[in-house]
């Protein structure tokens, strides 16, 4: 599953392969971090801010490519921040408060 993260956006021309996988990287690390061990919904939502804290930073980097992380990227980050929360068995998470932190 953590394979197919992002695909879309790898598939798009538009977006910069090299920071797709970045971002990438980053839900990765997010999904081992929720997986270690039991989380609370504060720590799941406290991790995933760390996360995007980390993605939010990447937006200069984007615009330095000529693109951006529009409504689109923010659709399919979202999804795989979801995906990687869902595969990990927690189902009570709300996807909004999820990527609250978002800057983009």
């Amino acid at each position: 599953m953590l394979n197919d993260l992002l695909l879309p956006m790898f598939d798009d021309g538009y977006y910069p392969e090299i920071l797709v996988a970045e971002i990438r990287q980053h839900i990765y690390t997010f999904s081992r971090q929720i997986q270690t061990s039991e989380k609370t919904t504060s720590e799941i939502y406290r991790l995933a801010d760390a996360t995007l804290s980390k993605i939010n930073e990447m937006k200069a980097e984007f615009e330095d490519l000529d693109a951006c992380l529009d409504d689109t990227a923010t659709d399919y980050i979202a999804e795989a921040m979801m995906m990687v929360v869902q595969d990990a068995g927690y189902l009570d998470i709300d996807l909004e408060e999820l990527v609250v932190s978002r800057e983009w």
